[in-house]
């Protein structure tokens, strides 16, 4: 029986495609930097399919290459372009059931191929909350949310999605499922395994199932977009804000006027606060009709010109204030091939880093361009260089010289060079250059002793035995 048949004897025949022309979206990545090569791409529907289809890669010595909804921004769920394996893609996109909702536990399992959207609409129709919120909610799926530990606009008050997970199920390298499908606040039991998968990337398991937390919703929010001259003003006013209204501020995303202009090139938005340095999107969580009033006075005594700002006062506007914010990186797209930098850093070291870098690239790159923005509230900067019209070749060498001096001052600060994408493709030379040595040296010991075939997932995060190297699109 040939690969090919058993696949359809496993999975059926409608779940196999091996047609090259109808895989290439699941063979290149968002960004159309990476693409690979699959044997197949194969939809199970069940977690038993999926222990079959393991335990026969490791028969056959198949890769294999975990895939939600193929939005990562590393090429974390792309196959590589010249692996020594064949490669299998398993997307989990028709798993996609709702399983249970506890509404005294506060909790809803799901399995892993539910869109985001699909967990906040379920969520909101029976009057509950899931706060994760990404540009790509419609078509990320929580497994790759869980495998990417990903982030998001609503961290400063709810956490990552690893805080907001209760448990999860997931099937081994082995074929053995680590089944911690719990809905417990509280298990001292030894070790959070959990956390162990959650942010590997795939390498180490398939998510099949997960626990999340839910919340009440929100009575009301206070939602605007203010302009601010510098980093400072933004952070000075942000620990007013939270001294006053503690854990109601749940979003602080700044956005470098430079984002804005490209940001115009594609969707139609034209408003003075697009001139100033940069602009802020804050919401508040409230429960009365003071917290406005009371914010305004506090913008106005923070020198915040009310003029320029956008206040939403129905929840049309919030969306649409939202809107503009998640549609920054489609605009980005759009615009051609960057230097795309997903850091993390102290809130106290954040404008020196801005002021000290955007420099030494200016000068590497006299004509580069920059747009920057992102999570400051929780101190995480999508930190972008690009240059005009550069193709994907010319990129990458830019990367080669920019990369080093980024992520350099990155980690002179105390930051991180990922902060919610992960590393994917992409990032693993750098995560090898900047990472602690014995943190590197560990990880790749617990890849080896639950992946000893290194048939998940291969070639992201670091090269183990049998990866060569993958190569950008030409």
């Amino acid at each position: 029986m040939t690969s090919l048949n058993q696949l359809y004897q496993i999975c059926g025949q409608d779940n196999v495609i091996d047609n090259p022309q109808l895989t290439n979206p699941y063979t290149t990545d968002w960004r159309k930097r990476y693409h690979g090569s699959a044997i197949a791409v194969v939809f199970p529907r069940a977690q038993s399919q999926i222990q079959e289809l393991v335990k026969f890669c490791q028969v056959q010595q198949i890769a294999i290459i975990p895939q939600g909804g193929n939005t990562s921004t590393c090429g974390a769920a792309t196959p590589l372009s010249d692996y020594s394996k064949p490669q299998l893609i398993v997307n989990l996109q028709k798993m996609n059931k709702i399983i249970s909702l506890d509404r005294d536990n506060y909790s809803l399992t799901v399995e892993a191929g539910c869109t985001l959207q699909q967990v906040q609409d379920y969520a909101s129709v029976h009057g509950l909350y899931f706060p994760l919120s990404l540009a790509s909610q419609g078509s990320c799926q929580i497994g790759g949310n869980l495998a990417t530990n990903a982030g998001g606009v609503q961290v400063l008050k709810y956490g990552m999605i690893r805080d907001l997970t209760l448990g999860l199920r997931a099937v081994l390298a082995n074929g053995e499922v680590l089944d911690g499908l719990t809905a417990l606040r509280k298990d001292n039991t030894y070790l959070d395994l959990k956390q162990l998968l959650i942010g590997s990337e795939g390498t180490l398991g398939i998510i099949t199932h997960a626990t999340l937390k839910l919340f009440p919703i929100p009575p009301a929010y206070c939602t605007l977009m203010f302009p601010v001259n510098s980093i400072a003003q933004a952070l000075q006013l942000l620990k007013q804000l939270k001294t006053y209204y503690t854990n109601n501020v749940s979003a602080f995303e700044i956005i470098k006027h430079d984002s804005w202009q490209i940001y115009q090139n594609y969707f139609d938005f034209k408003h003075e606060i697009c001139n100033a340095p940069w602009s802020i999107i804050c919401e508040i969580e409230v429960n009365n009709d003071f917290v406005l009033e009371n914010l305004l006075i506090l913008l106005e005594q923070n020198e915040i010109d009310l003029n320029q700002s956008i206040i939403a006062s129905s929840e049309n506007e919030r969306q649409f204030l939202w809107q503009l914010r998640e549609q920054i990186p489609l605009a980005e797209k759009q615009h051609g091939y960057a230097a795309k930098h997903d850091i993390s850093l102290p809130l106290s070291q954040i404008e020196e880093f801005v002021t000290i870098n955007s420099a030494k690239l200016k000068e590497i790159e006299p004509h580069g361009y920059f747009s920057i923005f992102g999570h400051l509230g929780d101190g995480n900067l999508h930190y972008n260089f690009g240059l005009a019209g550069a193709d994907n070749q010319q990129i990458s060498e830019l990367e080669q010289l920019v990369n080093p001096l980024v992520y350099q001052d990155v980690i002179a600060r105390g930051g991180s060079i990922s902060a919610e994408h992960g590393i994917g493709q992409s990032k693993k030379k750098w995560l090898q250059q900047f990472c602690d040595p014995a943190s590197y040296q560990l990880m790749q010991q617990f890849k080896q002793q639950l992946d000893p075939l290194n048939l998940l997932n291969p070639g992201k995060i670091f090269n183990l035995p049998g990866v060569v190297k993958d190569e950008l699109l030409r």
